[in-house]
């Protein structure tokens, strides 16, 4: 039997409806309905909480579940890449703030913009396969991880375009700003409409299902 299939036994034994146990899981029906058809997969805390609810063993529940196997690796490797994505997007920080205030010379300038490709060539590809591990939709993924640093880069851009009032730099260093702040807020701009139409698309294909 797969995970699902003794989710759904163990609850039919219970007496439980998919409500009761949403509620004792801290989830939505919809999210227990999703485990129950083998749709998704319910992570370690709830899996932990539905084997106390149940009275079943870890060990009895994925055991034979490829599947969930498979989705408890994937959850690990996603876990241990994210201090990699976070340390690449500090030094990516790093390099557009040198950029712009500590520009030594050409030379200096051309290896760090060297430095900034390769580091964003590596990111987009750690990113790529971080999302291949998550079950979530791809928008969804780039906003969850994407809103709050694009958010936060974005206002430090804009607040230190808007303190060249009052404390002077070169014409190079302020045409950076300009140029750092309305990409940051452009890039915000894309990942939050990619959030929208996803959430659009995904309501339209709910409202479609019962019509087929």
């Amino acid at each position: 039997m797969t995970l699902g299939e003794k989710l759904k036994q163990a609850r039919a034994d219970h007496e439980l409806t998919q409500q009761t146990v949403a509620q004792q899981v801290a989830v939505s029906r919809q999210t227990i309905s999703s485990w129950e058809t083998g749709k998704s997969y319910p992570d370690i805390d709830s899996l932990v909480t539905l084997s106390n609810l149940y009275g079943l063993t870890l060990d009895s529940l994925i055991k034979e579940d490829t599947g969930m196997l498979d989705y408890l690796r994937k959850s690990e490797v996603a876990v241990k890449l994210r201090p990699i994505r976070q340390a690449m997007l500090i030094l990516n920080s790093l390099f557009v703030i040198i950029l712009i205030f500590f520009l030594p010379s050409r030379l200096g300038g051309g290896i760090l913009i060297a430095a900034v490709l390769a580091n964003l060539v590596g990111f987009a590809y750690l990113q790529k396969f971080a999302e291949q591990l998550s079950d979530l939709p791809v928008w969804e993924q780039r906003w969850r991880r994407g809103r709050l640093p694009g958010l936060l880069g974005s206002l430090a851009a804009t607040g230190a375009l808007i303190a060249t009032n009052w404390w002077p730099v070169s014409t190079a260093v302020a045409s950076s700003l300009v140029s750092v702040t309305l990409v940051g807020w452009l890039t915000l701009l894309l990942i939050w409409l990619g959030h929208v139409m996803g959430r659009l698309k995904q309501q339209e294909d709910k409202v479609s299902k019962p019509k087929r």
